[in-house]
């Protein structure tokens, strides 16, 4: 797909394969932004960008994930929020299959390779959203509660959240902090008690969605934000005019300035936008 966009973009007709690339790893279930490299120069400047630093901000990159989690029990309400901001650890088998098991403390004893997991939740909710959670409940006899869980996991399930054992949806936004490991967002919200909407390997349930006669599986989580810092041309004054022409074409990060990406909206967002105003003309002014 990309691959063709460039051929016509360029108007080159002898131009059979051109260059594009994936800087960063994504997952197949991960929706939202995703950066892509049609220049060499380009690929390499972001490789070396991931692979310089030891936190989220590595060499100016930032890159943010916003989740949609099931809530088991109101109470996690208020532990999630207390957990915003601050650093969430945990360690997982990286060898394991998948779930993979994330736990709190390393085993002492164990043949096992585990990894040291960190991330943080920056913040709950959205811009367009006033309640810090959604009922999918539908015990309570509220037809707007049972209308987004049905939207959510699928208009073929009797009590989609009962199945899954949910009574709400929240909305997160999650950082990793210097580490890679596989299904590590998944994962550790899951060993929070807070898996993803429709990550069914972690306690998420399934979300089908339904259109032109095709049905496929989704999962609410998606790369909201991308920001790091503007490449330029770097060149060292004092260099042998060889090795300068060579070096010509390498990119360094800027002091100062960013490139921004951001995405305001994901697929579940209209869901959620629908369910508040209908709370709010049924509460009235």
């Amino acid at each position: 797909m990309f691959g063709n966009t460039l051929r016509e973009r360029s108007n080159d007709p002898e131009l059979k394969h051109p260059f594009l690339s994936l800087p960063f790893r994504v997952e197949t279930e991960m929706h939202g932004l995703i950066l892509a490299a049609t220049k060499k120069e380009f690929c390499s400047y972001m490789t070396k960008q991931l692979e310089s630093g030891t936190n989220n901000e590595v060499g100016g990159l930032t890159k943010t994930y916003r989740c949609l989690v099931c809530i088991k029990h109101p109470d996690d309400i208020e532990r999630i929020e207390h957990l915003v901001g601050h650093p969430i650890e945990h360690y997982v088998d990286v060898k394991s299959a998948t779930p993979k098991v994330f736990v709190r403390n390393k085993p002492q004893s164990s043949n096992h390779e585990w990894s040291r997991c960190l991330m943080k939740i920056t913040s709950i909710a959205s811009n367009s959203t006033n309640f810090r959670a959604a009922c999918v409940s539908s015990k309570y006899s509220d037809s707007n509660d049972f209308t987004l869980a049905h939207r959510l996991w699928g208009p073929n399930y009797e009590h989609p959240a009962e199945d899954v054992g949910v009574q709400y949806v929240m909305q997160v936004d999650v950082q990793l902090m210097g580490t890679k490991a596989p299904h590590q967002i998944r994962g550790q919200l899951a060993a929070l008690g807070i898996p993803i909407v429709g990550d069914g390997p972690y306690g998420g349930g399934t979300c089908e969605m339904r259109m032109h006669r095709h049905m496929w599986h989704r999962m609410a989580v998606q790369i909201c934000h991308l920001e790091f810092r503007l490449p330029k041309v770097g060149q060292e004054e004092e260099e042998e005019e060889e090795v300068k022409e060579e070096k010509e074409t390498e990119l360094v990060p800027t002091e100062e300035d960013k490139c921004v990406f951001h995405l305001n909206t994901a697929w579940w967002s209209e869901y959620l936008v629908d369910y508040e105003r209908y709370l709010m003309a049924s509460t009235g002014p």
